[in-house]
């Protein structure tokens, strides 16, 4: 899990707005987050090795992501991955199990931070900045995207009807928050601990 000395982008038990139970704010623990990029004619070996790893079925494609068992497999991009794991290994094994040959494995552990959102309105809060249709038809659970809010590039992760994981970069972070707090300021929020990759 996430280290326990990593400075906290949320103040604890905080609560605001209208209506403080209308959505929760809590940050993502993990334990590893990197990028794989393969080579232009190397993705299916790359994409095998992670679907083995990983232990999961990749997504059907770009703009996707799968997950299970403390990780999440999303698939940014033509030959562009991004792997999230609760496990502080899971980036080393895939150094280990992905060849130079095939492509590369960066570490992106202390590069990013991750709020999640939930509640009713997530998505209209999340609309105030970010100019995709996040309705539960255009934007279903599983489904990702890579959008500036407040002119700070997010990777946005919809979970399930109510949820969403929004990973920003950990200079920004802390920018990032304070957008999301005031943005939900309209229909209240708390601040609800930490949450895992469930």
């Amino acid at each position: 899990m996430a280290d326990a000395d990593w400075p906290r982008l949320l103040e604890r038990a905080k609560r605001g707005g209208r209506d403080p139970e209308a959505l929760a704010l809590r940050e993502v623990l993990m334990g590893s987050i990197c990028e794989v990029a393969s080579w232009p004619d190397r993705l299916e070996a790359v994409a095998s090795e992670l679907g083995r790893t990983c232990g999961l079925e990749l997504p059907k494609g770009p703009g996707g992501f799968t997950a299970g068992s403390g990780i999440r497999l999303c698939w940014l991009a033509f030959g562009r991955f991004l792997v999230i794991s609760e496990d502080a290994a899971t980036t080393a094994a895939l150094k280990e199990r992905i060849s130079a040959y095939d492509g590369s494995v960066v570490d992106l552990r202390h590069a990013r931070h991750g709020v999640r959102i939930e509640g009713e309105k997530a998505a209209a809060v999340l609309n105030k900045a970010v100019a995709i249709d996040l309705h539960l038809a255009a934007f279903p659970p599983g489904a990702l995207a890579q959008a500036p809010v407040h002119h700070i590039p997010v990777l946005i992760l919809r979970i399930d009807e109510t949820r969403f994981d929004i990973f920003a970069p950990s200079s920004l972070a802390r920018s990032f928050a304070e957008w999301l707090e005031d943005a939900s300021l309209e229909f209240g929020y708390r601040v609800s601990g930490t949450a895992g990759l469930d």
